[in-house]
């Protein structure tokens, strides 16, 4: 009897130690997609800022280069060799093939993860299983925000700012998980 409890105790150590190691194998995996798709999807935000603040620089309108009419979706384009990133506004959804994000890995790029699928076309580059879209939804000065296909203007008022939109998706054991996170820019120069 004494023998047959021993075991059970034994046994049940040892699977709660098993169980423990098996969800920490998990749990790595999640903090290490969260941190790549949070900084990509900061890095989206960044970008939009990037290009506001440069337009203001260069005396052009805030958001030249962040619209293409009443298209607001976009995917980031840089290849690592240009000095500035664009934008491409062919991708709709976050599932379009260009909004795959892509690690460059040519020595003669820099090295790290980029933007779209068109952007390796001079380098070497390999899918990342992730997915990045960003959506410029203007504001309009009576503080309402818009969708694709419609403009402040239309609607009688004045654009006074956008809000950036970055949405991230990726796949993790065969389930698809999404991650978005907002900024709102305003022409406040």
């Amino acid at each position: 009897m004494e023998l047959l409890l021993a075991m059970f105790v034994i046994s049940v150590g040892l699977f709660s130690a098993v169980t423990l190691v098996y969800s920490n194998l998990a749990l790595v995996d999640r903090d290490t997609d969260e941190v790549v798709v949070v900084n990509m999807a900061r890095e989206g935000v960044e970008l939009a800022k990037e290009a506001r603040d440069s337009n203001w620089l260069a005396g052009d309108v805030f958001d030249a280069g962040l619209l293409n009419g009443t298209d607001y979706t976009a995917s980031p384009v840089w290849d690592g060799v240009v000095a500035t990133p664009s934008f491409d506004f062919t991708p709709t959804t976050v599932t379009d093939a260009d909004a795959a994000v892509v690690q460059l890995v040519a020595p003669s790029s820099a090295v790290g993860f980029f933007a779209n699928a068109n952007a390796t076309q001079n380098v070497t580059g390999s899918s990342t299983g992730f997915r990045r879209l960003l959506t410029f939804h203007p504001i309009c000065n009576d503080q309402s925000i818009l969708n694709d296909g419609t403009s402040c203007a239309a609607m009688g008022n004045t654009k006074v700012g956008i809000r950036v939109e970055s949405h991230i998706q990726w796949t993790r054991k065969g389930k698809v998980k999404d991650f978005t996170m907002y900024s709102d820019l305003y022409d406040w120069r």
